[in-house]
């Protein structure tokens, strides 16, 4: 019987760099309805848009909440940290989810 040899997940996914641009785009305030406004995506830039749309959302009412200062400081920190994390997941090709947002998303199709 012969072996077979272990999966390594050390292999990156091969996307496009449009695919790859799209999806980093997703996550910058604004520039996110660019790859919204798209018909032609696939499913690794469609999921990265959900999320960069609604990080787009919560950053647009911490604008409105920028009265509240330290309500203002920890929406905006969350919303900048959640953006690296999904930027840093399109530059490896892998999918991006952040907990219980993207199980919202998920129950809402």
């Amino acid at each position: 019987m012969t072996e077979k040899p272990p999966e390594t997940f050390d292999s990156e996914p091969d996307f496009s760099e449009d695919e790859k641009l799209m999806a980093i785009l997703a996550y910058v305030p604004l520039l996110c309805l660019i790859p919204f406004t798209r018909p032609e995506r696939s499913s690794f830039v469609s999921g990265h848009v959900r999320i960069g749309l609604i990080l787009f959302v919560v950053e647009i009412f911490a604008v409105i909440l920028r009265y509240l200062p330290a309500v203002w400081d920890v929406i905006i920190f969350l919303c900048v940290v959640a953006a690296l994390a999904g930027i840093y997941h399109v530059v490896r090709g892998l999918p991006f989810s952040i907990p219980y947002l993207s199980e919202l998303l998920a129950n809402k199709k």
